[in-house]
């Protein structure tokens, strides 16, 4: 069981980052991994750098150090560690920043901590239409990876990005996990919105 988590949170963030152009080079160090290569791998500091500025958070942060400890020395342990870690959790509130709104930072100024997850895609150019898909796609990613890591847990989530992205995100995970969301109340800081039920 552990060790096949293990291989669907590594190809769920293999898939995630691919949004940060460093899919193939990732992919690659995967897949020497895979087939038994021992050799350390060094990852290039800039596109590190880039992975750990796209996931953050709390426990994001610790899955992106275990993650790029797999790649580089092919130990799965680290992230065995944050798995048995984190199953467990009632509670999972999860940031997603598409237009650098820093969403992050006003939930630890009301709640006085960070969030579990940061998914924190950002060019200085701004966002494409082009790239909607791709991004769309990794975000989905994303959430089916918190979700596979917190199956039971209730999940809050803040999406800062555009409609059309935040509708083929919703598309894309579909029913697969129930996610709530935090809607931002000018004044009084973010509140959760009651499910919808349909009839």
């Amino acid at each position: 069981m552990a060790v096949g988590l293990v291989a669907t949170v590594v190809g769920l963030l293999v898939d995630t980052v691919e949004v940060i152009r460093l899919g193939k080079g990732v992919r690659d160090y995967v897949s020497r991994r895979r087939k038994g290569f021992k050799d350390k791998v060094n990852i290039p500091r800039d596109q590190e750098n880039r992975m750990r500025t796209l996931i953050s958070g709390s426990i994001g942060s610790k899955l992106m150090n275990a993650f790029i400890s797999y790649v580089e020395r092919g130990d799965s342990d680290p992230l065995l560690e944050v798995i048995d870690g984190v199953e467990r959790r009632e509670l999972i509130d999860v940031s997603i920043d598409l237009i650098g709104r820093n969403p992050e930072v006003m939930y630890r100024s009301q709640f006085s901590r960070d969030p579990d997850y940061v998914y924190k895609y950002v060019v200085q150019e701004g966002l494409e239409t082009r790239d909607f898909p791709l991004v769309a796609s990794s975000s989905a990613k994303f959430l089916e990876l918190v979700n596979n890591l917190h199956p039971s847990a209730k999940k809050r989530i803040i999406l800062a990005m555009p409609v059309v992205v935040g509708f083929q995100v919703g598309q894309l995970i579909g029913s697969t996990a129930k996610f709530y969301p935090l809607h931002m109340a000018r004044g009084s800081g973010y509140e959760e919105v009651e499910p919808i039920i349909k009839f």
